[in-house]
């Protein structure tokens, strides 16, 4: 459901023969592209384009959202890989980008750009709306020259893989290529892939996720991989890295069981598969393979390598270790408070950097290996408000691309390598005067008495009582939410005419988030996820009584199950909001599992096939819960055909069910953008659309 993690359904034929009830008479919108349920999108889509459009700020919007896209390109994304950078920028220009190749020495900055593919050219070449999935690019060490290029149709999760050339900027004409489906792979070596598909009747997961890892060689086809290993009938779904040099080069399987358990296994060269004796009960992790090394986050506390070890230890598996009681070492023990975020690590040749946090605050800490074991020091923390991170990791040396943003702090990235020294990559240029506003980090008390920290956004010296204020989380799969410049999360820069206009920000750091560790993940999953939803209330509560607006002034949005929090604080509290905008969402939980990848979710929301469980899901599910003679805020709910994550069955369902009783509601379903359909560069209109619904409902 960010890079990742980050980053996965019961079959499809199963959700097609699913009978439909009384209390479900909509369920004929949930397949994505049935002539009928199409139909009544597009109709429905179109109906709400002209009235947003009819309204008095759009123009306006419209018009300064281009001006404040044109005026600089957003941060580019890297990948280090030894003396081989890869750069691939997106721009107004080139909205669906341009990747291109340089060369770095040493600790100094990359040079010597060259554009080897223009995505927007590509997409006009062959017809097809490709979108590059740049985190799922790599590269046959250790030349670097060869790379598999994961090509998304239409922006959905299925991807065709081709093997693209560096140094000639060519789609290798007989090289490694597939067919769109799920398909992952990592390289070996320069002729041999580890791959997992579903292609050609290969076998799936109830997810619809590969079942099979598979040693494809160089010049044979698919149907002539070796597979290495199978999954188990009821696993989620796996997930492929490689790490190691020379001969000692392995592939890691890391096999989701559900988002709590996960098994490592490696791969040896001759396609032989291991287990590793990490416990199962870990946390996920964005960039967890590296130097020769597994890193894992205990969920719980466990005995490992004899050691009883508490929950929330970091530890390291050294694959090349030739005793095997010296193959497992603590990088990190829990300290007070103090948790990884967001599983953002940087694994490298000599240690880890880690990205830990505290209510809100972040600092780095560096770990190395020595003779004698791990060894730590830890930075400075950072103003309340912004952020650090990982923007790529070389897997040669200790160098890592760093990330360093606030709410009203423009993106910088810089280069640190093996000796420290920091070289610009980036700095953006500010979209807005950010001297009028002021970023506070706050704390409120939800239903059961937790203190719920939050982030405000908000102008220095305006009069308060109305002022317009936005509030997005999201509250799920342990992920954290942190401060970000005009990021994704928050609409990117069509957040600028709000802020411009004198417009806050909220941003509460709810339960069933990983800002507290996985404790905090754990207080909100299945039948514990209503605390999700009182913690955002309380939030919301707190900022009314402090005085800063009311709730006509209030809308909420998010994406994902930040669009499931949206849609719930829509149809659970609408006394609280003026306005909802529920994007890609979850709405209907009771059949989450037979659309998308609903049913890889099941251990996160809870099985429906569990009376209990039921009872607690049916209590909070927007679509079950929208009901006659209930007054609701206005609804803006938006998703993409092509997104294949959630589905759009959910949001077409949630603003059939909303017109059903007469409420306020506008549908906007685009063919294009997968999960990532609110894109501002991509679809300026949509993100302009959605301003102006914001404006026009609260002001």
């Amino acid at each position: 459901m960010k890079r990742a993690a980050g980053a996965a359904l019961i079959a499809i034929a199963t959700a097609l023969a699913a009978p439909a009830t009384a209390q479900d008479a909509l369920q004929w919108l949930e397949a994505p592209t049935d002539a009928r349920a199409l139909d009544w999108a597009r109709r429905e889509t179109r109906a709400a384009q002209a009235t947003i459009a009819a309204m008095p700020d759009h123009a306006t919007i419209e018009a300064e959202l281009k001006t404040v896209l044109a005026a600089g390109d957003p941060p580019p994304d890297f990948l280090l890989m030894g003396s081989v950078t890869l750069r691939f920028q997106r721009s107004v220009a080139h909205p669906h980008g341009v990747l291109a190749v340089g060369r770095r020495a040493g600790d100094g900055a990359p040079g010597g750009w060259r554009d080897i593919l223009d995505l927007d050219a590509l997409r006009k070449t062959e017809g097809k709306p490709y979108e590059l999935r740049f985190g799922r690019l790599g590269c046959a060490a250790p030349a670097y020259s060869r790379c598999i290029i994961a090509l998304s149709p239409q922006g959905g999760d299925e991807t065709e893989l081709r093997e693209f050339d560096l140094i000639t900027g060519r789609f290798v004409a007989d090289g490694f290529r597939t067919a769109a489906g799920r398909t992952f792979a990592a390289w070996l070596d320069k002729d041999r892939l580890l791959i997992e598909h579903g292609l050609n009747g290969a076998p799936t997961l109830p997810t619809g996720w590969p079942a099979t890892v598979a040693l494809w060689m160089r010049g044979t086809p698919l149907s002539a991989a070796k597979i290495v290993y199978r999954a188990q009938p009821t696993d989620m779904l796996m997930s492929l890295g490689v790490t190691g040099e020379g001969a000692g080069r392995v592939g890691v399987i890391t096999r989701a069981i559900d988002y709590s358990n996960f098994e490592h296994l490696i791969v040896r060269g001759d396609g032989s598969v291991e287990t590793t004796p990490i416990p199962r009960k870990v946390k996920m992790l964005s960039d967890n393979i590296g130097g020769g090394r597994i890193f894992a986050q205990l969920g719980e506390a466990a005995t490992v390598g004899g050691r009883s070890l508490p929950a929330e230890t970091i530890i390291a598996y050294d694959i090349a270790a030739s005793v095997p009681a010296q193959r497992v070492g603590i990088v990190l023990g829990p300290t007070d408070d103090e948790f990884l975020a967001n599983g953002y690590l940087a694994p490298g040749r000599s240690g880890v950097k880690m990205v830990l946090t505290r209510r809100g605050v972040q600092r780095i800490v560096t770990a190395t290996r020595g003779k004698d074991g791990w060894t730590r020091a830890r930075g400075e923390a950072q103003p309340a408000g912004t952020a650090i991170g990982f923007g790529a990791i070389d897997p040669d040396s200790d160098a890592v691309v760093m990330h360093r943003a606030g709410y009203l702090l423009p993106n910088r990235l810089e280069l640190v390598g093996d000796t420290g020294k920091a070289v610009p990559l980036y700095a953006e240029k500010p979209a807005f005067d950010a001297s009028g506003f002021v970023t506070e980090l706050k704390t409120a008390t939800s239903r059961d008495g937790t203190p719920i920290d939050y982030y405000l956004v908000r102008p220095r010296t305006a009069k308060p009582g109305a002022i317009p204020l936005l509030m997005t989380g999201y509250g799920a799969f342990g992920v954290s939410v942190t401060p970000e410049y005009l990021g994704r999360t928050v609409g990117g820069k069509a957040l600028v005419p709000w802020l411009t206009r004198g417009g806050a920000l909220a941003v509460p750091m709810i339960r069933g988030g990983g800002e507290r560790g996985e404790a905090w993940h754990q207080a909100a999953i299945r039948g514990k996820r209503q605390n999700s939803y009182d913690d955002f209330a309380a939030v919301t509560e707190a900022i009314i009584k402090d005085g800063l607006t009311s709730p006509k002034h209030i809308g909420v949005f998010g994406s994902s199950n930040g669009g499931l929090l949206a849609a719930v604080m829509g149809t659970q509290r609408p006394d609280l909001y003026g306005a909802i905008v529920s994007d890609v969402p979850l709405t209907d939980l009771v059949r989450m599992p037979f659309m998308g990848m609903g049913a890889a979710w099941v251990n996160e929301y809870g099985d429906t096939k569990n009376p209990a469980l039921l009872a607690a899901i049916s209590a909070y599910s927007p679509y079950q819960n929208v009901v006659a003679g209930k007054h609701y805020p206005p609804f803006l709910v938006t998703v993409a055909t092509s997104d294949n994550r959630v589905g759009p069955g959910h949001a077409r369902k949630l603003a059939a069910r909303l017109k059903e009783v007469g409420a306020p509601v506008y549908y906007l379903e685009d063919q294009e953008g997968g999960h990532g359909v609110s894109d501002p560069l991509s679809r300026p209109e949509l993100m302009a659309d959605r301003m102006t619904f914001l404006f026009d409902t609260l002001k």
